[in-house]
């Protein structure tokens, strides 16, 4: 897929429903409260896009090993949610905001410990270092997108809360295990883009 073809899908993305964010949110959205921002970001690696991923500290108090998003809490200082995700990005992998080119958010998901978090889509057609902040980050690796815009890729996986459940989905892919709240961004990502080729009439996209 070309830097063109990727963001003209970007660009309209956020128009698209998420079915699957609506069941999730339904359970958690009385508890969230807090905002925050994580950076859906595509990087052209060996001229591949692939997706910029995260395996936080094992010592950290919340969300502990998990595999994630670059991002974090919306800061009194920051001036928009995508202020908030290239900063927490730049402070977690050391990729500065001048990298990125930025498109709509997605709208909010809702956490089980009480955030709001909001997914910036972005792209950096470079290749650029990365320096892992090990106070947070434990590991920085690469996904590749066309396995992510792949909705077979996904597996479901029972989530409950308070009594209720509900499938949503994960994602394998090596040893790791894509899964919680990542694992939802990532799928409607690939169901927005299902959405955008039925309507935009682009049905082959090449990577």
């Amino acid at each position: 897929m070309t830097y063109t073809e990727l963001a003209g899908f970007l660009q309209q993305a956020a128009r698209y429903p998420a079915d699957a964010a609506k069941r999730r949110n339904a359970l958690f959205a009385p508890t969230a409260t807090r905002e925050a921002a994580v950076l859906l970001g595509m990087v052209c690696r060996d001229s591949r896009w692939q997706i910029l991923l995260t395996r936080r500290n094992a010592a950290l108090p919340e969300h502990a090993g998990q595999i994630a998003l670059a991002g974090g809490r919306k800061d009194a200082t920051d001036t928009s949610l995508t202020h908030t995700a290239l900063r927490e990005t730049a402070e977690e992998t050391g990729i500065g905001a001048e990298h990125w080119q930025t498109f709509p958010h997605f709208q909010p998901y809702y956490t089980p410990s009480g955030y709001v978090v909001s997914p910036v889509p972005a792209l950096c057609t470079g290749n650029p270092p990365t320096f892992p902040n090990a106070a947070e980050v434990e590991e920085i690796f690469y996904l590749p997108l066309p396995l992510a815009l792949d909705t077979r890729s996904y597996q479901n996986r029972t989530l409950t809360h308070n009594g209720r459940r509900i499938d949503t989905p994960a994602l394998p892919y090596l040893h790791y295990d894509i899964w919680g709240l990542t694992a939802m961004i990532l799928y409607d990502l690939a169901d927005r883009y299902r959405q955008y080729r039925q309507t935009s009439g682009a049905s082959g996209l090449s990577f």
